[in-house]
């Protein structure tokens, strides 16, 4: 179905912010309807207020149309939309685009008069450390300060473009937007006890600049690595801040509003010359509802889950805000232990398996502007998409995408060789010391992956009950056994010439069935294996339920007990030395606290 788009007359080269705006008058009080889209998206405010956001966050082949009802009073009114236009070399790597444009859809004809200008005075920079967000803004004194109310600058009359898109209703309810007043901390920092996803905005006064940057921590030295993006954070408490502002030349007064939120504990305001900076601040994120925790454990389950979801799941809120497919699996399982609404679950498992390519195989994150395999992730997408069907049987999302799964499988088998998969490219399977960029050594064929193939194999027969997956599976199993496990150690190594070792494999081995007490035995015996990291641990933690290993599970969740000793309010990316102090892939130990609470003394 084709629509009319606005776009502006003369489309510039991104980056760029467009406002298009409506006047009209209401002769009484009235509520009026409509529905909007936007490229790459919009903000939009009657009468200087700020309304809404939108559209919720979709690809290029599930684009999201908004619902929007505003309540007027008689008189003449303004409604502003301000779009973001940044652009291939500017915009995030999570935020997709068609073309540039605004749509709306206003059935009783009052929205129809519209004009439009760009923002004026806004230069921008790619963020630092922040990558993989927004860019920074720079805005001149010669900005428009009246924009947003619909006034001051050149107004011209929008243009339009027919686009084919299809615009789907949203998946979602709307985003938190709750107002919230942080601590007032030395060297011109607001704090925030809980670590919080903010939207912002600022009302200057006077005469002079103005610099703000967020930060998740200080760091103890000035000392940091451009390259990993690490300092020493020590417990959280240092003086130096790392990160690139947005700068602000102020000459009068005007209300800037952010046009995407900002995460961490911490906002630095710094002014020069005479000039006045008040700032409001708004959280956002999915909304979840209650959760009352039972202890600082479970409170940092849920802050660390609740920064992490927005319109989709997030790696990471500060860095890079994108999808992973081998962290959603995992926060899809914390919320289903804090919440029967599984919505957020849903459009995870269906934007992720758009990035499906013609020969079956999956993108280790989707939506992004960069496109990256893991092919680890591919099967755990199949895991995932096993849960929800272990959750809710044979429902019409599970037979939807049943198809994709198999797609994924017939990719892993063209890859086969001598019955084992190896797939050349990045091989993340976990970020270990001694592991090469989260790769295991030893070669592309490792039992490593290939357990998650006959997991993923398991998994698709149980959706399927087509026999032929399970008799591949036995096979698997068999043609892994024989190539990797290690007769003299009895566990499986991670390579065919049995010298490197690892957690990984042989969890894996015990959740796929092969509960050989000898794994077990040497698994609680050697303390020379490279361990699971804070996400892999959740494959640990599943072999500990399946096999009894109480001893185990404990010393491993003894890990988490140690963070809030850290200064943590949130779970990090890695136990030590961690690039990013919120990361939801760890946030799965919900299932095993419960689980200990309920079993006393005993965990499983």
């Amino acid at each position: 179905m084709k629509r009319l788009w606005m776009s502006l007359p003369e489309v510039p080269e991104t980056p760029y912010i467009a406002v298009f705006r409506c006047r009209f008058a209401t002769a009484e009080k009235m509520t009026l309807p409509f529905t909007f889209s936007a490229d790459e998206r919009c903000q939009l405010f009657l009468d200087g207020q700020r309304i809404i956001d939108g559209p919720e966050r979709g690809a290029t082949r599930r684009w999201y149309m908004q619902n929007c009802s505003i309540d007027l009073a008689p008189g003449e009114h303004v409604l502003c939309a301000r779009v973001i236009a940044f652009g291939f070399h500017q915009w995030a790597y999570a935020q997709l685009s068609v073309r540039h444009g605004f749509w709306i859809d206003e059935p009783q004809g009052i929205l129809k008069n519209w004009d439009c200008q760009i923002e004026s005075g806004c230069t921008f920079e790619t963020p630092f450390p922040d990558w993989g967000a927004f860019p920074r803004v720079h805005l001149t004194a010669d900005h428009n300060p009246d924009i947003l109310t619909g006034k001051g600058g050149i107004w011209q009359p929008v243009a339009y473009f027919e686009d084919e898109r299809e615009l789907f209703p949203p998946d979602l309810p709307l985003m938190r937007y709750e107002k919230v007043v942080p601590q007032v901390r030395e060297n011109n920092c607001f704090y925030f006890p809980d670590y919080l996803c903010v939207w912002a905005n600022y009302r200057f006064s006077g005469k002079g600049t103005v610099k703000i940057r967020w930060a998740e921590t200080p760091y103890l030295t000035d000392k940091f690595d451009d390259l990993y993006l690490k300092g020493n954070k020590g417990k959280r408490n240092g003086q130096y801040l790392v990160g690139n502002f947005d700068t602000f030349e102020i000459d009068g007064q005007f209300h800037w509003f952010d046009y995407w939120w900002h995460a961490g504990h911490y906002v630095q305001i710094i002014t020069t010359g005479d000039v006045e900076c008040i700032p409001e601040f708004y959280r956002t994120g999915y909304p979840y509802g209650n959760f009352t925790p039972a202890n600082t454990l479970e409170k940092m389950v849920f802050d660390t889950l609740q920064a992490c979801s927005f319109e989709t799941f997030m790696d990471c809120p500060y860095y890079e805000q994108l999808m992973y497919i081998g962290d959603s699996r995992l926060e899809a399982i914390c919320t289903r232990l804090i919440t029967d609404d599984d919505r957020l679950i849903r459009k995870a498992l269906r934007l992720l398996s758009l990035s499906q390519n013609p020969d079956g195989s999956l993108n280790a994150q989707y939506p992004s502007r960069s496109i990256q395999q893991i092919p680890s992730f591919m099967l755990i997408w199949i895991l995932m998409l096993h849960d929800h069907f272990l959750a809710n049987g044979m429902d019409e999302l599970t037979g939807e995408l049943l198809p994709k799964a198999e797609k994924v499988l017939e990719y892993f088998a063209g890859k086969e060789k001598d019955g084992l998969v190896a797939i050349p490219g990045w091989n993340f399977i976990d970020w270990c010391n001694n592991w090469e960029s989260g790769t295991p050594p030893g070669g592309e064929q490792n039992s490593i992956l290939n357990f998650f193939h006959l997991l993923a194999l398991q998994a698709v027969f149980q959706m399927s009950g087509k026999t032929e997956y399970r008799e591949k599976a036995k096979k698997l199993h068999a043609d892994i056994h024989s190539a990797f496990f290690d007769e003299q150690t009895h566990l499986y190594a991670i390579d065919r010439e049995h010298k490197f070792f690892s957690e990984h494999a042989n969890v894996l081995a015990l959740i796929a069935d092969d509960p050989r007490p000898e794994i077990i035995d040497a698994l609680r015996k050697r303390d020379d294996l490279t361990p699971c990291s804070i996400y892999f641990s959740y494959y640990y933690l599943e072999a500990c339920m399946k096999c009894g290993m109480d001893d185990l599970a404990e010393k491993r969740l003894a890990l988490w007990e140690k963070l809030p000793d850290e200064g943590l309010t949130t779970f990090p990316e890695e136990f030590t030395n961690p690039r990013s102090d919120c990361h939801a892939w760890g946030c799965y130990i919900l299932k095993y606290l419960r689980q200990k609470k309920s079993a006393g003394k005993r965990i499983f």
